[in-house]
């Protein structure tokens, strides 16, 4: 039974598909942005952050609804999986984002990543309830956290890991190239809370000079496991 067919027998505040529901959102966030320019000066003034802020959700808004109709256009998503606990709270989660927090690509194509690879479910099953979990953690991140993690994710996939106790700084100095933030200071202010957050493992020895890379250069499994999600859309889009 198709997506329109189910709509018909749910009640009609129900009845809204998730392009239909991503429709209106970039509407409201339009007629938003509309009536911000027409206020009066001293409101449109104050109100600018939240305009851009607005904007920048609307074009991300329209790039996960041209992708998700893609998606569905493609049969990656079944039909019926629309009307899932899973997908509905994902979808939640992904809007909220946009509303209440201050996104940016970088956090925002992370988190769209594992929205859209949740819906295949081809890395887990709609009964899961980690894809939830998972997005609620990388929306926590800060971009700084996300481009470090990232950027270990690549390194691990490129091979780079060892089984060898390593030194914290060339670590440091190789996600620092590796993900644009050039300074190994700067990765160290992220590591810190990736490592709070239990997505990478930490430093050995009195010193913390150490660390030991593991298979997945010092992603945990908890890291991996969310790893797995990016992997596989990145591996639709280059097939």
């Amino acid at each position: 039974m198709g997506e329109k067919q189910e709509e018909e027998s749910l009640p009609a505040e129900m009845q809204l598909s998730t392009s239909d529901i991503l429709d209106r959102t970039i509407r409201g966030i339009a007629e938003g942005v509309t009536g911000i320019a027409a206020a009066e000066r001293q409101q449109w003034l104050l109100s600018l952050g939240h305009l851009l802020q607005r904007v920048r959700s609307g074009r991300f808004l329209t790039t996960l609804r041209e992708e998700w109709s893609s998606y569905r256009e493609k049969g990656r998503v079944k039909d019926d999986y629309v009307f899932t606990d899973q997908h509905q709270e994902s979808l939640q989660e992904l809007l909220d984002f946009l509303d209440q927090d201050a996104p940016d690509e970088v956090r925002f194509t992370l988190l769209k990543k594992i929205f859209l690879t949740t819906a295949t479910e081809t890395v887990s099953d709609r009964n899961s309830v980690l894809p939830q979990q998972y997005m609620r953690i990388c929306r926590g991140l800060s971009s700084g956290e996300t481009l470090v993690f990232l950027a270990a994710h690549k390194l691990a996939v490129e091979g780079t890991a060892s089984t060898k106790p390593g030194h914290a700084i060339h670590w440091l100095e190789s996600v620092a190239q590796t993900s644009g933030l050039v300074h190994p200071e700067l990765v160290e202010l992220h590591e810190r809370n990736l490592i709070e957050k239990n997505l990478i493992t930490p430093r050995h020895y009195p010193d913390r000079s150490g660390v030991n890379l593991g298979q997945h250069y010092r992603i945990t499994n908890l890291g991996w496991e969310i790893c797995r999600f990016i992997t596989e859309y990145d591996g639709h889009q280059d097939a």
